[in-house]
């Protein structure tokens, strides 16, 4: 019998419930390793769900290392390292994630101690915050390799963005010290796993001679989100989707109905704007003050709503990231008209179910034309689905990674 090289992941994103991007990209990376692996999960739970998390876990990896968690042991630890976080928040300019993950929960020497007396070819980081334990792990001769998710300094800079009180002197400051300390951390790494191409591009640009990469966009198992596109007629549904507990997404919504919707209304008064997504909050459903939108708030099956909609707008701005959504609306057929941003550097292919613009106002002219020509609107349908069969399935994206990444791993032991 081959004996599986043991592969350690360090993470404190669990790959479940699944309701948000990272969940499922821990997931389904889990799900395509363990053929080749044997897989070993590092991370902390609450006291009281340290038992549910590792029997979830089980279900995935071969062993569950689930440390208690120290910030949530008390109220008195968490007032002591929500003051500690705080302070390392204002003098370093990065955030209390950076302190509670790399700092406190997954630091180096209890990192070390969790897993004393067992051997590792390899370890796969979640996020760069536990740099300084890939460090120590890399200096043992394990091959380290991190996913980036996103470059963090970019989204952290649109964050500011959207609290305009903040002064301008006081943003630049903690962005370019975030951006210095992500692109240094990046080099305690042997291997990059980039979400998308151009910051796979901005990577190798910004980091030491000899590293690996790989190139791994947010992946599906379209089984999942199967083609049924069926659009409603009377009156005929444009949707925005995604997660409404973000200030980016909200604001998203609300260009969607300030700014494309009109220009759609001018040409076809009675199309509705669908809202679908979890945790809207009370001045997004105000919206339903208007009869022709409607709020949906979290659905099981967003599927089964999803696929009665003509199209999908999406006004992203900020070219950081991957958006999940996209994929799966096109995998049920939805043709999507987006902002240049939303889909920056994911690879689509444009006029082939998608549709990229500059302004709300160009987006909304499109959308017009699609809905005024529904042979269109069927042949865009058939082209979303195909481009996310051959470029987003869970076995172009995952399994493709894990193939290179036995030979790469194989490559550094020999």
């Amino acid at each position: 019998m081959t004996v599986k090289p043991r592969l350690l992941i360090v993470s404190l994103v669990h790959p479940f419930p699944r309701n948000a991007g990272q969940q499922q990209r821990v997931y389904y990376k889990l799900r395509a390793l363990r053929e080749d692996f044997r897989l070993v999960f590092l991370t902390v739970a609450p006291h009281a769900q340290q038992s549910e998390v590792q029997q979830k876990l089980l279900e995935l990896c071969d062993e569950a290392i689930v440390l208690p968690s120290i910030y949530t042991r008390s109220l008195l630890t968490r007032l002591i390292h929500k003051t500690a976080g705080t302070v390392f928040s204002l003098l370093t300019g990065l955030k209390f994630s950076n302190y509670l993950a790399g700092k406190v929960e997954l630091s180096p020497a209890r990192a070390a101690q969790a897993i004393a007396g067992r051997d590792f070819e390899a370890a796969l980081f979640e996020y760069w915050h536990t740099h300084e334990t890939a460090r120590l792990l890399g200096a043992r001769g394990i091959y380290t390799i991190l996913d980036m998710h996103d470059i963090l300094w970019r989204s952290y800079s649109r964050q500011f963005d959207l609290r305009p009180a903040i002064p301008a002197w006081y943003k630049n400051w903690r962005v370019h010290q975030y951006r210095h300390v992500e692109e240094l951390a990046w080099n305690d790494y042997h291997a990059l796993i980039a979400i998308n191409q151009d910051e796979l591009d901005y990577a190798r640009q910004h980091t030491r001679p000899g590293m690996d990469f790989f190139y791994v966009p947010m992946g599906t198992d379209i089984s999942l989100w199967p083609y049924s596109w069926d659009p409603a007629l009377s009156p005929r549904r444009v949707a925005f989707y995604a997660s409404l507990g973000s200030a980016h997404n909200q604001q998203d919504a609300l260009l969607c109905y300030r700014e494309i919707m009109p220009v759609v209304w001018q040409a076809f008064p009675e199309v509705e704007l669908w809202i679908v997504g979890s945790n809207p909050p009370d001045f997004i459903k105000a919206l339903e003050r208007d009869p022709r939108v409607h709020v949906t708030g979290f659905i099981e099956r967003p599927q089964d709503v999803l696929k009665n909609m003509s199209l999908i707008l999406c006004p992203w701005s900020g070219t950081y990231g991957f958006r999940s959504r996209v994929v799966e609306v096109m995998a049920l057929g939805l043709p999507v008209v987006a902002s240049l941003d939303a889909v920056h550097g994911m690879g689509f292919q444009t006029d082939e179910g998608i549709f990229t613009f500059k302004t709300a106002q160009e987006m909304g002219l499109q959308a017009a034309r699609l809905l005024a020509d529904e042979s269109a609107l069927q042949i865009q349908s058939r082209a979303a689905r195909r481009q996310v069969e051959e470029k987003f399935s869970f076995e172009a994206t995952y399994g493709r990674f894990v193939q290179e990444f036995v030979e790469r791993q194989e490559n550094y032991e020999s």
